[in-house]
Protein backbone atom coordinates (compact mmCIF):
# COMPACT_ATOMS: atom_id res chain seq x y z
CA UNK A 1 0.00 0.00 0.00
CA UNK A 2 2.80 2.44 0.92
CA UNK A 3 5.58 1.05 -1.27
CA UNK A 4 5.45 3.90 -3.77
CA UNK A 5 4.97 6.61 -1.14
CA UNK A 6 8.32 8.35 -0.68
CA UNK A 7 7.19 10.27 2.39
CA UNK A 8 5.94 7.22 4.29
CA UNK A 9 9.01 5.19 3.31
CA UNK A 10 11.38 7.97 4.42
CA UNK A 11 9.62 8.22 7.77
CA UNK A 12 9.59 4.51 8.63
CA UNK A 13 13.24 4.15 7.61
CA UNK A 14 14.38 6.81 10.10
CA UNK A 15 14.15 6.16 13.84
CA UNK A 16 14.03 9.83 14.85
CA UNK A 17 11.12 10.48 12.48
CA UNK A 18 9.25 7.38 13.69
CA UNK A 19 9.63 8.51 17.31
CA UNK A 20 8.62 12.10 16.53
CA UNK A 21 5.52 11.15 14.55
CA UNK A 22 4.46 8.68 17.27
CA UNK A 23 4.84 11.40 19.91
CA UNK A 24 2.90 13.83 17.75
CA UNK A 25 0.01 11.49 16.90
CA UNK A 26 -0.43 10.32 20.51
CA UNK A 27 -0.13 13.87 21.85
CA UNK A 28 -2.53 15.30 19.30
CA UNK A 29 -5.19 12.66 19.99
CA UNK A 30 -4.88 13.17 23.75
CA UNK A 31 -5.18 16.95 23.34
CA UNK A 32 -8.10 16.75 20.91
CA UNK A 33 -10.18 14.33 22.97
CA UNK A 34 -9.37 15.99 26.30
CA UNK A 35 -10.18 19.48 25.02
CA UNK A 36 -13.63 18.28 24.00
CA UNK A 37 -14.23 17.15 27.59
CA UNK A 38 -12.39 20.08 29.21
CA UNK A 39 -14.72 22.78 30.57
CA UNK A 40 -13.57 25.77 32.57
CA UNK A 41 -14.98 29.29 32.76
CA UNK A 42 -11.55 30.75 33.47
CA UNK A 43 -10.01 29.45 30.24
CA UNK A 44 -10.63 30.51 26.67
CA UNK A 45 -10.72 27.23 24.78
CA UNK A 46 -10.60 28.95 21.38
CA UNK A 47 -6.83 29.53 21.70
CA UNK A 48 -6.22 25.87 22.57
CA UNK A 49 -8.40 24.80 19.67
CA UNK A 50 -6.24 26.92 17.36
CA UNK A 51 -3.07 25.27 18.72
CA UNK A 52 -4.57 21.84 18.04
CA UNK A 53 -5.71 22.80 14.52
CA UNK A 54 -2.31 24.33 13.82
CA UNK A 55 -0.72 21.10 15.01
CA UNK A 56 -2.65 19.20 12.37
CA UNK A 57 -1.53 21.73 9.75
CA UNK A 58 2.09 21.43 10.87
CA UNK A 59 2.23 17.64 10.56
CA UNK A 60 0.76 17.87 7.05
CA UNK A 61 3.41 20.44 6.09
CA UNK A 62 6.22 18.29 7.50
CA UNK A 63 4.95 15.24 5.62
CA UNK A 64 4.74 17.18 2.34
CA UNK A 65 8.29 18.51 2.84
CA UNK A 66 9.52 14.92 3.28
CA UNK A 67 7.38 13.40 0.54
CA UNK A 68 8.19 16.03 -2.11
CA UNK A 69 11.82 16.49 -0.96
CA UNK A 70 11.36 20.27 -0.62
CA UNK A 71 13.70 20.85 2.30
CA UNK A 72 16.44 22.58 0.33
CA UNK A 73 14.05 25.26 -0.91
CA UNK A 74 11.98 25.74 2.26
CA UNK A 75 14.40 24.99 5.09
CA UNK A 76 14.47 28.50 6.57
CA UNK A 77 10.69 28.90 6.33
CA UNK A 78 10.14 25.47 7.91
CA UNK A 79 12.52 26.22 10.80
CA UNK A 80 10.77 29.54 11.45
CA UNK A 81 7.34 27.92 11.41
CA UNK A 82 8.36 25.03 13.70
CA UNK A 83 9.94 27.54 16.09
CA UNK A 84 6.63 29.41 16.30
CA UNK A 85 4.72 26.15 16.80
CA UNK A 86 6.91 24.95 19.66
CA UNK A 87 6.66 28.38 21.27
CA UNK A 88 2.86 28.18 21.21
CA UNK A 89 2.70 24.67 22.62
CA UNK A 90 5.21 25.34 25.41
CA UNK A 91 3.37 28.55 26.28
CA UNK A 92 0.17 26.54 26.78
CA UNK A 93 1.77 23.97 29.10
CA UNK A 94 1.95 25.89 32.39
CA UNK A 95 -1.73 26.88 32.73
CA UNK A 96 -2.91 23.47 31.55
CA UNK A 97 -0.63 21.30 33.67
CA UNK A 98 -1.40 23.36 36.80
CA UNK A 99 -5.14 23.22 36.23
CA UNK A 100 -7.42 21.55 38.79
CA UNK A 101 -9.38 19.89 35.99
CA UNK A 102 -8.04 16.46 34.97
CA UNK A 103 -9.07 16.94 31.35
CA UNK A 104 -7.16 20.22 31.30
CA UNK A 105 -4.08 18.40 32.60
CA UNK A 106 -4.51 15.82 29.85
CA UNK A 107 -4.54 18.56 27.22
CA UNK A 108 -1.28 19.81 28.70
CA UNK A 109 0.28 16.34 28.58
CA UNK A 110 -0.74 16.05 24.94
CA UNK A 111 0.84 19.40 24.13
CA UNK A 112 4.00 18.33 25.93
CA UNK A 113 4.28 15.28 23.66
CA UNK A 114 3.69 17.48 20.61
CA UNK A 115 6.43 19.85 21.81
CA UNK A 116 8.86 16.92 21.91
CA UNK A 117 7.92 16.08 18.32
CA UNK A 118 8.52 19.69 17.24
CA UNK A 119 11.92 19.66 18.97
CA UNK A 120 12.97 16.48 17.15
CA UNK A 121 11.82 17.94 13.80
CA UNK A 122 13.83 21.12 14.43
CA UNK A 123 16.94 19.01 15.06
CA UNK A 124 16.21 16.74 12.09
CA UNK A 125 15.61 19.45 9.52
CA UNK A 126 17.82 22.15 11.01
CA UNK A 127 21.10 20.35 11.72
CA UNK A 128 23.52 19.71 8.88
CA UNK A 129 24.09 16.03 8.21
CA UNK A 130 27.83 16.36 8.97
CA UNK A 131 27.25 17.52 12.55
CA UNK A 132 27.05 15.12 15.48
CA UNK A 133 23.32 15.71 15.95
CA UNK A 134 22.72 15.60 12.21
CA UNK A 135 24.38 12.21 11.88
CA UNK A 136 22.11 10.83 14.58
CA UNK A 137 18.82 12.33 13.40
CA UNK A 138 19.50 11.75 9.68
CA UNK A 139 20.91 8.24 9.85
CA UNK A 140 18.60 7.19 7.00
CA UNK A 141 16.72 10.39 6.30
CA UNK A 142 15.98 12.64 3.34
CA UNK A 143 18.89 15.08 3.56
CA UNK A 144 20.98 14.53 0.48
CA UNK A 145 24.69 14.34 0.16
CA UNK A 146 25.19 17.31 -2.14
CA UNK A 147 28.26 15.75 -3.65
CA UNK A 148 26.22 12.97 -5.26
CA UNK A 149 24.22 15.49 -7.29
CA UNK A 150 27.24 16.70 -9.15
CA UNK A 151 28.48 15.33 -12.46
CA UNK A 152 27.71 11.69 -13.09
CA UNK A 153 30.90 11.32 -15.09
CA UNK A 154 34.39 12.72 -14.54
CA UNK A 155 36.03 14.50 -17.40
CA UNK A 156 39.73 14.95 -18.11
CA UNK A 157 41.00 17.74 -20.34
CA UNK A 158 44.21 16.79 -22.08
CA UNK A 159 46.81 19.56 -22.42
CA UNK A 160 47.46 21.04 -25.83
CA UNK A 161 50.94 20.03 -26.91
CA UNK A 162 53.44 22.67 -27.87
CA UNK A 163 54.01 20.89 -31.18
CA UNK A 164 50.48 21.64 -32.30
CA UNK A 165 49.21 24.68 -30.36
CA UNK A 166 46.20 25.08 -32.65
CA UNK A 167 44.80 21.61 -31.99
CA UNK A 168 41.64 21.43 -29.88
CA UNK A 169 41.78 19.71 -26.50
CA UNK A 170 40.12 16.32 -26.40
CA UNK A 171 37.67 15.29 -23.70
CA UNK A 172 37.96 11.79 -22.29
CA UNK A 173 35.13 10.33 -20.24
CA UNK A 174 36.23 7.96 -17.50
CA UNK A 175 33.69 5.57 -16.02
CA UNK A 176 33.67 5.54 -12.22
CA UNK A 177 34.60 2.22 -10.59
CA UNK A 178 31.89 -0.09 -9.26
CA UNK A 179 31.90 -0.26 -5.46
CA UNK A 180 28.96 -2.59 -4.85
CA UNK A 181 25.64 -3.81 -6.24
CA UNK A 182 22.18 -3.31 -4.76
CA UNK A 183 18.66 -4.54 -5.45
CA UNK A 184 15.63 -2.22 -5.46
CA UNK A 185 13.07 -3.03 -2.75
CA UNK A 186 10.29 -0.91 -4.28
CA UNK A 187 9.34 0.84 -7.51
CA UNK A 188 10.44 4.47 -7.74
CA UNK A 189 9.58 7.24 -10.18
CA UNK A 190 12.19 9.98 -10.52
CA UNK A 191 11.27 13.53 -9.61
CA UNK A 192 10.75 15.42 -12.88
CA UNK A 193 12.16 18.57 -11.28
CA UNK A 194 15.49 16.87 -10.56
CA UNK A 195 17.31 15.69 -13.72
CA UNK A 196 19.83 13.76 -11.60
CA UNK A 197 17.30 11.23 -10.33
CA UNK A 198 16.59 7.99 -12.18
CA UNK A 199 13.56 5.71 -12.01
CA UNK A 200 13.72 2.01 -11.28
CA UNK A 201 11.53 -1.02 -10.67
CA UNK A 202 11.29 -3.39 -7.73
CA UNK A 203 13.87 -6.15 -8.00
CA UNK A 204 16.10 -4.18 -10.40
CA UNK A 205 19.81 -4.58 -9.67
CA UNK A 206 22.16 -1.60 -10.07
CA UNK A 207 25.84 -0.86 -9.70
CA UNK A 208 26.38 1.58 -6.83
CA UNK A 209 29.16 3.99 -7.76
CA UNK A 210 29.00 6.15 -4.63
CA UNK A 211 27.20 5.10 -1.46
CA UNK A 212 28.01 8.16 0.64
CA UNK A 213 24.95 9.90 2.02
CA UNK A 214 21.28 9.07 1.73
CA UNK A 215 21.19 9.41 -2.06
CA UNK A 216 23.48 7.00 -3.88
CA UNK A 217 24.99 7.43 -7.33
CA UNK A 218 24.00 4.36 -9.31
CA UNK A 219 24.31 2.87 -12.79
CA UNK A 220 21.56 0.77 -14.39
CA UNK A 221 22.15 -2.25 -16.63
CA UNK A 222 21.62 -0.09 -19.73
CA UNK A 223 24.35 2.32 -18.62
CA UNK A 224 22.03 5.07 -17.35
CA UNK A 225 23.50 6.81 -14.32
CA UNK A 226 21.94 9.03 -11.67
CA UNK A 227 21.06 9.27 -8.00
CA UNK A 228 18.68 6.96 -6.14
CA UNK A 229 17.33 6.96 -2.53
CA UNK A 230 19.40 4.54 -0.45
CA UNK A 231 16.46 3.44 1.70
CA UNK A 232 14.85 1.89 -1.39
CA UNK A 233 17.75 -0.57 -1.83
CA UNK A 234 19.45 -3.49 -0.18
CA UNK A 235 23.07 -4.34 -0.86
CA UNK A 236 23.61 -7.77 -2.43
Amino acid sequence: MFENNRGFTSIISNLSLVISFCFFIIGWLISFISLIVFSSKSYDKSWYWWIIINGLISVVIVFIIIDKDLLHGYRFALMTYLGICINWTIGALHPLLHNDNASGNAVGVGQLLISVAYFIWILYFGCDKDTTVGKWTNSSGILRNIQTTKNNNSYTLQNVTSENPLSEPSITTTSPPVNLRAEALFDYTANKEDPNEISFSQGEVMDILDNNGRWWQARKADGTMGIVPSNFFKVI
